[in-house]
């Protein structure tokens, strides 16, 4: 008997904090019901904590992968009120995207931003219209793509080492060159003049005319949010 699989509708909540602040973000996360989560560590631009024109300060990042059920709402006012009372140590952000949508046929761009999603005590930055973009690139690129975002008008980022799984027959059937060592770039930015602007200049570099040199795609946010502030 063939077994049936069931979607459950789901959030992810992406938080990102300072490299040594990701087991408060967690212990947060659980105080509101989060089952547990996902740790990485990346490297981030500064501008996004300080909230300055820093542009190329680095810090290390650590970011917490939560999905969420029933309990998203308790999770994310965890996590908001652990930056309100810790805000040195909690200084990141937060957004929340649908993860159920990355599943459902016949959608080619997820879910639209949504409309009327309660405001949380503490939040500061709500994300309507705010798309989170990816950019899964070969390793040693995505300096260039951050600063060729930045000059477009993005605020800042955080890259990810990361490693491709190709194989030898993925070679031979897409004719690509096969890269193992990849970086990941994610940045935030509004659904204005700003989002097609870094679009078109990260999509304009020559990695991306190169076979098999890396994919960008965006995913709308529910909602966005500063910590720590």
């Amino acid at each position: 008997m063939d077994q049936q699989i069931a979607f459950r509708p789901a959030k992810l909540l992406i938080t990102v904090v300072g490299k040594y602040s990701g087991a408060l973000a967690v212990e947060a996360s659980k105080r509101g019901g989060a089952r547990g989560g996902t740790k990485a560590v990346g490297r981030g631009m500064a501008k996004y904590f300080a909230g300055d024109d820093k542009a190329g300060d680095e810090i290390s990042e650590a970011l917490i992968f939560t999905l969420m059920y029933e309990e998203a709402d308790s999770v994310v006012q965890e996590v908001l009120r652990a930056g309100l009372e810790d805000p040195e140590n909690m200084k990141g952000m937060a957004l929340v995207i649908d993860a159920a949508a990355l599943l459902r046929p016949g959608q080619k761009h997820g879910v639209k931003n949504a409309e009327g999603a309660p405001e949380r005590a503490g939040s500061k930055g709500m994300g309507m219209g705010t798309t989170l973009i990816t950019c899964i690139i070969t390793r040693g690129y995505a300096d260039e793509l951050m600063k060729a975002a930045r000059q477009a008008g993005a605020r800042g980022g955080t890259i990810l080492g990361a490693r491709g799984t190709g194989t030898e027959d993925d070679v031979k059937f897409f004719g690509i060159s096969l890269a193992p060592e990849k970086e990941i770039l994610l940045i935030v930015a509004s659904d204005d003049e700003t989002l097609p602007a870094i679009l078109e200049a990260v999509g304009s570099l020559p990695i991306f005319s190169e076979p098999g040199g890396g994919i960008v795609y965006t995913t709308p946010v529910e909602e966005f949010f500063i910590l720590g502030s």
